[in-house]
């Protein structure tokens, strides 16, 4: 593909940087129209982006790091900081994205459960995009395959095996993180707990990672060769079934039930029954 995608002298314009800044920057938009839909200073979704891209980038690469070539990283610590060669794990950078939204929102004390709904959208949707620069990129390439759709990568600068068919995985999630981003667009106005949004999107992408999986080279390994990213999915999946019915039976509780004790705002809870 072009992993390169213009060279002037020593300068190089990578496919990869490029696409991610591009997802990043839509994401950004559409967190912050989100926002004021539902209400929520969109300073904070600005402001939050630094946090998120730090804790999202360590996350994956310590997920990379611990499931995929631990043994090389432990004799060769310096490597663990040259991310330009390659070496990140989606789901990590959700994790990490996710602790850093749980420290930011304590420390502004405002909402973790409408902050989440407000970046639910723009999160599958930078996905989608982002899954263009690995494409380009020959990074997280798919298995070998004679199906006619098959891509194969001839540039000697791309991360992918070279000239042999693999199966176009960064396409499937492409249209696989596409139709999480569509579910999660079309129903987020359809609920009246905060919370049910972003565990929309995290129960679609677990499914939709866990099949596309099947169809990658060399994923990382968690234990038995199970792929590490299928026993996250599963866990992603049972963890919002779970989220989601802890959700609707708080809202579902009569307020006059409730004890009137009064509660800190910043809470994970708080404005379910808004």
């Amino acid at each position: 593909m072009y992993p390169i995608l213009f060279q002037l002298g020593h300068f190089e314009l990578r496919s990869y940087g490029l696409i991610v800044a591009l997802a990043v920057f839509v994401g950004l938009w559409l967190a912050t129209k989100e926002a004021e839909r539902k209400g929520l200073d969109r300073s904070h979704v600005q402001d939050f982006v630094s946090y998120g891209l730090l804790g999202g980038i360590i996350g994956a690469r310590l997920y990379y790091i611990v499931f995929s070539q631990p043994d090389y990283f432990w004799k060769n610590p310096w490597a663990i900081l040259a991310v330009w060669q390659g070496g990140i794990g989606v789901i990590g950078s959700l994790i990490g994205g996710l602790i850093a939204a749980l420290w930011y929102t304590r420390r502004k004390n405002i909402s973790f459960l409408r902050f989440a709904d407000t970046l639910a959208p723009a999160i599958p949707l930078g996905q989608t995009i982002g899954q263009f620069a690995c494409l380009l990129n020959g990074d997280s390439y798919g298995r070998p395959t004679q199906l006619p759709w098959a891509i194969t990568y001839t540039d000697p600068r791309s991360l992918a095996p070279l000239n042999i068919p693999l199966h176009p995985i960064e396409i499937y999630e492409i249209l696989g993180y596409f139709l999480v981003f569509l579910l999660v667009w079309k129903t987020r106005k359809l609920y009246r707990a905060d919370g049910l949004s972003f565990l929309t999107y995290v129960a679609g992408y677990g499914v939709a990672r866990f099949f596309v999986e099947f169809f990658r080279g060399q994923p990382a390994i968690f234990a038995w060769n199970i792929p590490a990213a299928q026993v996250f999915s599963i866990v992603l999946v049972l963890g919002s079934v779970a989220g989601c019915y802890l959700l609707r039976t708080a809202a579902m509780i009569p307020v006059g039930s409730r004890k009137t004790k009064p509660q800190k705002s910043g809470g994970l809870f708080d404005e379910v029954n808004k």
